[in-house]
């Protein structure tokens, strides 16, 4: 066998291994501790339930409006619900082995609206990189909060470290976003990748109010998260809503730089549960199950907002673009630095 073909396999096995190894270890640990959770009492309240999938439906509506706005300081001003058909529409492609397809739809649809390959790979880039530092920017401001319950809370060293990291990493993430700084630390890793240079036009202005905007997004999905933990644990304090934000943006940056399996399954699940473990004093076996639940919720709501984008006319430009399937995306990653390979994920 070839080494390409080695490789290949080996990636396949590690995408598919490596989840299933992590969900056997999350069930043995649900299975240890199922005596402990069961001695607390739980209540499935449906109405926060529901409440919860809202908002985890506000976060998905939040994409396309973020986009229109990377969009028009690109200088292509889209109507929002085009782009939110657009970006939604698109998404369902990720359901469809092979990782570039999302990427490549989005391209081909938004160009029939005179949006050229390059502002609409540059839109994507800018997209990517602002959401990725927002989820840590808010996870920075939860450890702020950090010192009220919890682990750390009994411990002062570990409040300072907590205060001391959460404010460096803040002022860290707005020197990074600094448009010369970002787009320095953006062509040395493609020049690592043995990729072409790109340019960011971008003013910093801009950059920052797209962030503040992932932000916002971030925000109400927390929110989601936090109101998700309050259907099945009542007890859970207020303060516990900064912290859940915190944790659950930047559960889903881990799960996105994993590289390793689609959407950052088991990655972001684990995330949770460590940082669970570390942040609030829940219930043992509560924190697996919300790390799966909240999975579980968040991609329906994903499929709901996708599927009504695409029978409102998406699947129409989808399967137009697959016509073009196999030059499109040769001639796409040879052409631009930051399509995904395959083996890649989207992260979300």
């Amino acid at each position: 066998m070839q080494k390409p073909a080695l490789k290949k396999l080996a990636r396949r096995v590690l995408q598919i291994g490596l989840p299933l190894a992590i969900l056997v270890f999350f069930v043995g640990q649900l299975k240890s501790d199922w005596s402990n959770l069961t001695a607390h009492t739980f209540q499935w309240n449906p109405w926060l339930l529901g409440l919860a999938f809202l908002g985890f439906m506000l976060q998905e509506l939040s994409y396309g409006l973020i986009w229109q706005a990377i969009l028009a300081r690109l200088g292509h001003r889209l109507d929002l619900r085009l782009c939110l058909r657009i970006y939604l529409a698109s998404e369902f492609v990720r359901y469809i082995p092979g990782n570039v397809w999302h990427v490549l739809t989005r391209i081909f649809w938004v160009g029939k609206y005179g949006v050229s390959r390059p502002i609409a790979f540059t839109s994507m880039t800018i997209e990517l990189i602002t959401k990725l530092a927002a989820g840590a920017l808010v996870f920075a401001v939860s450890l702020l909060f950090w010192h009220d319950v919890g682990a750390i809370s009994r411990i002062s060293a570990l409040n300072q470290i907590a205060v001391i990291v959460g404010v460096a990493t803040i002022l860290a993430l707005l020197i990074l976003l600094y448009p010369r700084v970002l787009n320095g630390l953006l062509n040395f890793a493609l020049r690592l990748l043995k990729r072409d240079p790109v340019l960011l036009t971008l003013r910093y202005s801009d950059i920052l109010l797209i962030t503040l905007a992932w932000c916002v997004s971030w925000i109400v999905a927390g929110a989601a998260f936090y109101v998700l933990l309050l259907a099945l644990w009542p007890e859970t304090p207020l303060v516990a809503l900064p912290i859940c934000i915190g944790i659950y943006a930047i559960a889903w940056d881990i799960g996105f730089v994993s590289f390793f399996t689609p959407s950052g399954l088991g990655f972001r699940e684990a995330a949770i549960v460590g940082l669970f473990a570390l942040a609030l004093p829940l219930p043992a076996g509560l924190g697996t199950i919300m790390a799966f639940l909240s999975r579980l919720v968040s991609t329906l709501a994903e499929l709901v907002c996708v599927s009504v984008a695409y029978v409102s006319g998406g699947g129409q430009q989808m399967r137009a673009v697959q016509e073009k399937q196999n030059p499109a995306e040769e001639s796409t990653r040879q052409d631009h630095p930051l399509v995904p390979m395959e083996g890649g994920t989207s992260g979300d």
